[in-house]
C-alpha cells in the first residue's frame, strides 16, 4: 500500500490514528449495501477484476472444429475516493493538549465514500447494473405510510411477493429517511401495536439510507447479491502546504447482481 503514501506523511502515529478511527466509525455507521449482501474481501488493492462465471467466444487468426478458444467475461472493480484537508492549527491543538482531532472534514469525507458505494451498489455505473436497476425485479406499490396500517401492509406485501416467487427469506428493509422515521413511528391499524414490532416477525433488520426513494426489501438467503472489495476503505496521503495537510480516503468495489428476483421495490403506481 506504499502508494497510500502515509509513511511520506508528516503526521505522527497518534494522528493517524485519530484519523483512521474516525473515519472508520462515521463509513461503518453510514454505509447499508455491504451490511445485507455476500461480501468477498478485500482481495487487495492489485485486484482489478472479478470473473463473472461466463465466457465469451475470442476471434483466432486460424479456425480449427478440434479446439476452442474463450475469454471469461469480468466485472472491473470502480475505484471511489474522495479528498478531504485538516489544518495544522487543528493537528498541533491535538497533539498538544487536545481530546479530539477535529472531526468534520474527516467524517464528511467518510460519510460521502459511505453513500458512494451505495449508490454504486444499488444503482450501479456503466460497468455495473446495480441491485436494484434490473428490469425484471419485483415491484409493489408505495402507498401514505402516514396512515395507520400503511407501513405494516405495504412491506408484508413485499415479503408476500418474494415468497409467491420461491424467494425465502430472511428479510432486511431499506427505507429512505421520512419512510425510516414513519416506519419507526407507526403504529398498526388502530393505533394498538408499534408497526415495528409487528414486521420483526418477518423481517429480520431495516436500514435507513439517503441513497434510497420509497422503499426496498432484500432477502439475505445469501447467493443473490455480491460486493467484492478489492481495496478496502482507508486512507492515503496526497499533499501537504503552510496550513494544511491534503488526505484521501478511498476503496476499490464491484457489486454483482446474480438473481434480480430476491429484491423488491416499493415504489409509487
Amino acid at each position: 500500500m506504499e502508494w497510500l503514501r502515509r509513511t511520506a506523511a508528516p503526521l505522527s502515529e497518534k494522528v493517524w490514528k485519530a484519523i483512521d478511527d474516525t473515519a472508520s466509525a462515521m463509513f461503518k455507521q453510514t454505509v447499508v449495501a455491504r451490511r445485507i449482501v455476500d461480501f468477498d474481501g478485500p482481495r487487495g488493492w492489485n485486484h482489478v477484476a472479478s470473473q463473472l462465471g461466463t465466457f465469451t467466444p475470442a476471434q483466432t487468426p486460424v479456425s480449427t472444429h478440434k479446439v476452442r478458444f474463450s475469454i471469461p467475461d469480468v466485472m472491473l472493480l470502480t475505484e471511489i475516493r474522495a479528498d478531504f484537508t485538516l489544518s495544522w492549527a487543528d493537528i498541533d491543538i491535538f497533539e498538544r493538549a487536545g481530546p479530539t482531532l477535529e472531526p468534520r472534514p474527516i467524517e464528511e469525507a467518510a460519510r460521502d465514500m459511505a453513500l458512494a458505494e451505495d449508490s454504486l451498489a444499488f444503482f450501479g455505473s456503466s460497468g455495473s447494473p446495480g441491485f436494484l436497476k434490473a428490469h425484471d425485479t419485483p415491484r409493489v406499490a408505495l402507498t401514505d405510510w402516514s396512515v395507520p396500517g400503511r407501513v405494516v401492509a405495504d412491506l408484508l406485501a413485499a415479503v408476500q411477493k418474494l415468497d409467491s416467487l420461491g424467494v425465502r427469506g430472511p428479510y432486511e428493509a431499506v427505507l429512505s429517511p421520512q419512510h425510516y422515521y414513519c416506519y419507526l413511528r407507526q403504529t398498526g391499524e388502530g393505533g394498538a401495536y408499534p408497526a415495528a414490532k409487528q414486521l420483526g416477525i418477518v423481517i429480520e433488520k431495516v436500514y435507513n439510507s439517503p441513497v434510497i426513494d420509497g422503499a426496498v426489501l432484500f432477502s439475505t438467503r445469501g447467493g443473490d447479491f455480491l460486493i467484492t472489495i478489492g481495496g478496502d476503505f482507508t486512507v492515503g496521503y496526497r499533499w501537504h502546504d503552510n496550513t494544511s495537510v491534503h488526505l484521501f480516503c478511498v476503496e476499490t468495489i464491484a457489486p454483482q447482481l446474480l438473481t434480480p428476483e430476491a429484491v423488491c421495490l416499493i415504489r409509487p403506481d
